[in-house]
């Protein structure tokens, strides 16, 4: 339901306008709501071009794909009856194939892969760049610089001075946190102590061998810094152009979906029972869609579960409702979303929740799903 005021432009006599203090709208799932698309005149069929808002292209890439393979499977059954000709179940299919792999091409290539894959794989290596960095600048890097300041301390003392700024210490005695600064400061040490050998020193280690704190050693730790680094930005620029890649067969297959129900809103009247073949709702009277069959809880972090269920064959939107056993004494309507997956947070570790989904569209709402119980991740 949605607020409204006097102004809004809504008919007084509206079904589902309940006047008060506020004043709202019903929308389609809630209850008590009245479905007023307008019947077919004169009871025949109405051909028209284009669809009803119902059977807009969804944006989320899961719900997109679900509707792909469901218009794929019905107009291999019905492309040929209904003179289907721009876009066939074999480009239906070839779309989807370059998202999700195609199984006939070469075993481990993109293709067979597909860029969905690819994309979640260069992500995954550019992660792991940059956390190879962190743990090498957490770990030896600043482990040398910090002896690398000790030996400094008795030269120079603990307060800074032009000896400290010479050394590469230009504002105070702190190891920067920065990984770029402390690269910076790992050149410097090395000049410093090749220009000024007598402050090498080695440093005994609570265990393993002793430290080196040299300009051989700086040098060293400097290339395998910079290997760090270079592999950062390799993987972060792999991972940009497979995410570009994605994208682009996203939208084609955004474009397939949405060209495949246009030309269905020139073939099939508005009131043509075999939309629902498609997976697409009847524009002119849609019918509830089906049930959401299943859903999962998996914690995401402390006091944090993400709910999750499959597409829901012609539904627009879900309806999730929460239960925190011992504290509600009945579900809970949280929101309306169009997704797949919805983290609820703000949760207390240890607690019992249990929740459902459900779906809804234009014509009215499914049976719930199944409910799924857990307890809440500490």
């Amino acid at each position: 339901m949605k607020p409204v005021t006097w102004d809004s432009g809504l008919r007084w006599d509206d079904p589902n306008i309940r006047w008060g203090d506020p004043s709202y709208l019903l929308e389609p799932g809630d209850p008590g709501y009245v479905n007023t698309a307008p019947a077919t005149p004169g009871g025949g069929s109405v051909k028209k071009k284009g669809t009803k808002p119902m059977n807009e292209t969804p944006d989320n890439q899961k719900v997109l794909l679900a509707l792909a393979k469901k218009i794929r499977a019905g107009a291999a059954s019905l492309q040929d009856v209904i003179g289907l000709h721009h876009h066939r179940d074999t480009t239906l299919n070839a779309a989807i194939l370059k998202l999700e792999g195609d199984p006939a091409a070469a075993p481990g290539s993109n293709a067979n892969k597909g860029s969905q894959l690819v994309y979640k794989t260069c992500e995954d290596a550019a992660r792991d760049a940059r956390s190879a960095l962190k743990a090498l600048s957490d770990g030896a890097v600043k482990t040398l610089l910090m002896a690398y300041r000790d030996v400094l301390e008795r030269i120079h003392g603990r307060k800074h001075n032009a000896g400290w700024s010479a050394a590469g210490f230009t504002q105070n005695l702190r190891i920067p946190e920065n990984h770029e600064q402390r690269q910076s400061l790992l050149a410097a040490m090395r000049s410093y102590l090749a220009a000024n050998t007598g402050h090498e020193a080695t440093l005994p280690q609570p265990s393993g061998p002793p430290l080196e704190v040299t300009a051989a050693a700086a040098q060293a730790l400097g290339v395998t810094f910079q290997a760090a680094f270079d592999l950062v930005n390799t993987k972060e620029a792999d991972q940009a152009n497979c995410k570009n890649l994605r994208d682009a067969d996203l939208r084609g297959l955004f474009d397939e979906v949405s060209g495949t129900t246009r030309e269905l809103g020139g073939l099939l009247a508005d009131d043509d029972p075999r939309w629902e073949t498609f997976g697409l709702n009847i524009p002119a009277n849609p019918n509830p869609p089906e049930p959401v069959s299943a859903a999962t809880l998996t914690a995401v972090g402390t006091g944090r579960e993400e709910l999750a269920w499959p597409a829901a064959t012609r539904a627009t939107y879900y309806r999730l409702f929460l239960k925190v056993h011992g504290v509600d004494a009945d579900f809970q309507f949280i929101k309306r979303d169009s997704d797949l997956d919805h983290t609820f947070t703000g949760l207390t570790p240890g607690a019992t929740i249990s929740a459902y989904v459900i779906a809804a569209n234009p014509g009215g709402e499914a049976a719930p799903s199944p409910t799924v119980t857990k307890v809440v991740g500490a």
